[in-house]
């Protein structure tokens, strides 16, 4: 299968590699970018760059009218834009909250609402770009395990009632990826000294997660997959580890696994 392919989130990572990795292989990719990074690398390999904010529902309208106007159909969408943000739930703002929702759901599903009278027509792929942090939790990603839960319960939903016309949806669930996405600093803003050693812990095994990290290709492999086999698994995991702690989250009795999620951060002692 190739075709049109709308890929959100390209500027960096995962996004940007996917595109690149389609465009060499027949897709016509069209990359959303919210300013200009990226854009002459892109541009450079034959990928269409638009600008597009995926928090900002009427310019997701205008953009996929512009795809379809110019190529007449849209084949897949690869909803990958996403943000982070980590650090004890007291330590989060609640616009810090909403901002992250904005992007991670609210703006998968404004991409989706739009895409999907095409993909019904071309019978095509609907793609998320989730995370290992939408089927387990941690101590510090409260917020960001629920944008992704949000996303995978959706995506789950949907996929039952977009089967009757031949679009299949498929969640890509990374682990730690070299994808930039931890250079970036999502941590709450609000001063709590009462959370002050917990948030210095979980900082520090944060760093140390970037030597665990897989390269972006294993991802995009993934996507590639995802858009090209004729029966795709509707989750697909990847990273160092990741299905080993999706069946021992899975398998093991909760308070087993809570003891080795606890054992794991080492939680320091409170005053």
């Amino acid at each position: 299968m190739a075709g049109v392919v709308l890929i959100t989130g390209c500027s960096r990572g995962i996004g940007r590699e996917s595109a690149l990795e389609l465009q060499a292989h027949g897709w016509t990719v069209v990359g959303t970018l919210r300013g200009e990074t990226g854009r002459e690398e892109l541009e450079a390999a034959g990928v269409e760059v638009v600008l597009m904010d995926v928090t900002r529902p009427d310019e997701v309208t205008r953009a996929v009218e512009g795809i379809v106007e110019r190529h007449g159909r849209i084949d897949a969408l690869v909803a990958n834009a996403g943000r982070g943000l980590f650090g004890c739930f007291e330590t989060l703002e609640d616009r810090q909250a909403r901002d992250l929702m904005d992007v991670n759901f609210f703006g998968v599903l404004s991409c989706a609402r739009e895409v999907l009278p095409h993909l019904r027509k071309s019978q095509g792929r609907l793609v998320v770009i989730s995370s290992i942090a939408g089927r387990r939790s941690a101590p510090g990603s409260s917020l960001y395990n629920a944008s992704k839960f949000a996303v995978e319960g959706w995506a789950e939903g949907l996929s039952y009632e977009l089967a009757p016309f031949g679009v299949q949806v498929v969640l890509v669930e990374p682990g730690p990826t070299e994808s930039g996405f931890f250079d970036v600093k999502w941590w709450g803003s609000r001063n709590m000294p009462a959370y002050a050693p917990l948030n210095e812990r979980l900082q520090e095994l944060q760093a140390s997660v970037k030597d665990k990290c897989v390269p972006v290709g294993v991802v995009v492999n993934a996507v590639v997959s995802a858009l090209t086999e004729r029966k795709p698994a509707f989750r697909i995991p990847t990273g160092t580890n990741t299905k080993l702690q999706l069946l021992a989250k899975a398998s093991l009795p909760e308070r087993w696994w809570r003891g080795l999620v606890q054992k794991a951060v080492r939680f320091p002692e409170q005053d």
